[in-house]
C-alpha cells in the first residue's frame, strides 16, 4: 500500500473515498454555486441604491456564511474519511505482523 496520499491532493481525495462520495460531489458544487452567488451579491451590493444596500448587504453576508458552513462540513467529513482509510491501513499492518510473528 504505497500510494502518495501525503500531499493536499491525496487529502482532499480522501473525502471521495467514502459510499457518500456523491454528497462530497454535491458539496463542492454547492460551494462553487456559492461563490457564484457571493460575486452575483457582492457587485449588487456595491452597484445599488442607498435603499437597497441593506438588502444586498445581509444577502451577501447570509450567501457568505452558508459557504463557509458549507466549506467546512468539507474540510470535516474529508479529515473523517482520511482518519478511517489511515485507521484500515494500520489494522492491515498489525495484521501483516501478526502473521509474521506465528
Amino acid at each position: 500500500m504505497a500510494t502518495d496520499d501525503t500531499g493536499l491532493t491525496g487529502y482532499l481525495k480522501a473525502g471521495f473515498t467514502s459510499s457518500f462520495s456523491w454528497v462530497m460531489k454535491v458539496a463542492y458544487l454547492l460551494a462553487i454555486v456559492l461563490t457564484v452567488f457571493i460575486f452575483w451579491t457582492g457587485y449588487e451590493f456595491f452597484t445599488a441604491s442607498a435603499d437597497e444596500q441593506v438588502y444586498w448587504g445581509i444577502l451577501l453576508l447570509l450567501v457568505f456564511n452558508a459557504q463557509v458552513a458549507t466549506k467546512i462540513w468539507i474540510f470535516l467529513e474529508t479529515g473523517r474519511n482520511h482518519t478511517a482509510n489511515e485507521i484500515r491501513r494500520m489494522e492491515v499492518r498489525l495484521a501483516q505482523r501478526m502473521q509474521e510473528n506465528t
